[in-house]
């Protein structure tokens, strides 16, 4: 594994465990949900999900800091059981780039991180199936090169991502603090579902 790769993969840990340098491990911390209009986003507690948030299969999402290691980049992403019944999890979730208005954005979504990035410990792999407990988490990631080696592209920024745990589900609308910024390669690689122990 390279350099580049272990200060990735230990930055993950960090931020999918809720530890930060600058927030330190909390048992709340605030995260960035995409907001249905001006108002910002306001923190929430870590252990559950708001009733108004909790989509109507159960499941609730967030997204967690950007991680940054020499033009690679990494975005955490939670998905909560906020029911009252296990939720069935396999597979990649379904990522889609939107702008400020809501539209799609020209960006590919690739399922699995080994385009982008091979050998992230425990991510670079084939998705399995679990059952997530209620109060639960499981975890993904987002990864993409802020490269800008396409003179004929014009820089891209996401502001926001349309997510779902699987197709077919329903979708979440978030914000990522700082958007992902992916220079001119207009595509970024979305890790399995993952479990994690406790809520």
């Amino acid at each position: 594994m390279t350099a580049r790769l272990r200060l990735l993969a230990a930055g993950l840990a960090t931020v999918l465990s809720g530890c930060t340098a600058l927030s330190g491990c909390t048992a709340d911390r605030p995260w960035t949900t995409a907001p249905p209009a001006a108002p910002a986003p306001s923190a929430m507690p870590s252990a559950g999900a708001p009733a108004s948030l909790c989509a109507s299969d159960g499941s609730y999402l967030r997204t967690e800091t950007v991680d940054a290691a020499m033009g690679l980049r990494a975005l955490g992403i939670s998905l909560v059981n906020c029911g009252r019944t296990p939720y069935e999890v396999d597979g990649y979730p379904e990522v889609r780039a939107l702008d400020s208005r809501r539209s799609p954005l020209p960006v590919e979504a690739l399922e699995g991180v080994g385009p982008i990035a091979p050998g992230i410990p425990h991510r670079d792999a084939a998705p399995s199936p679990f059952t997530l407990a209620p109060g639960a988490r499981a975890t993904a990631i987002i990864v993409w090169r802020a490269k800008y080696d396409d003179p004929s592209r014009p820089p891209l920024t996401v502001p926001l991502l349309q997510m779902a745990v699987r197709p077919g589900r329903p979708a979440h609308v978030l914000a990522p603090e700082g958007g992902l910024d992916l220079g001119t390669t207009a595509r970024f690689g979305v890790s399995p579902w993952l479990l994690v122990d406790g809520p």
